[in-house]
């Protein structure tokens, strides 16, 4: 039966796939940015893999494509390794859309610096019902990257990736 299933979904990918075009250059389209706003951070001291830093997100706004306000309760949870000088992240918290249809935000990724080389990207993730204007947000790839920074604030862009 699972074999069937797997076949099956081969078959009916193959035909909808024979219209894109493989081998294309991803493209980035800005769809919003994110003004996430934070508090201290809060060191939990050395764990397994490196330094626990916990970040607490406490509210902020969303402007582009998507409309709303982020609400409090959320977090960035990092791994710090300061001899490698990389830091590992993992953001997650609410956004509230402006029709107040809600949007889950996973959104992991990596900062890592050396002499003349900084680099701080991250890969988020989102949910949301699929009955909402909002729900291609769950069939798309994203990426993001910091282009400010405050105080009390982060200011992220969201490209889809295309």
């Amino acid at each position: 039966m699972i074999r069937r299933l797997v076949i099956g979904s081969l078959l009916y990918g193959s035909a909808v796939m024979a219209d894109y075009a493989y081998g294309q250059t991803p493209e980035l389209r800005h769809v919003f940015d994110i003004r996430a706003e934070i508090t201290a951070a809060l060191n939990l001291g050395k764990v397994p893999y490196g330094e626990r830093v916990v970040i607490p997100i406490t509210g902020g706004q969303v402007t582009g494509e998507v409309n709303g306000k982020i609400l409090s309760g959320g977090a960035d949870y990092q791994i710090v390794d300061t001899v490698q000088k990389r830091t590992e992240l993992k953001a997650i918290y609410t956004i509230m859309a402006d029709d107040s249809t809600l949007i889950n935000v996973v959104n992991e990724g990596i900062n890592c610096y050396s002499p003349g080389d900084y680099y701080f990207m991250t890969t988020p993730k989102f949910e949301c019902d699929q009955n909402s204007p909002y729900a291609w947000l769950n069939d798309r790839i994203f990426v993001c990257q910091p282009v400010g920074f405050e105080e009390g604030a982060i200011v992220l862009r969201v490209w889809e990736v295309k």
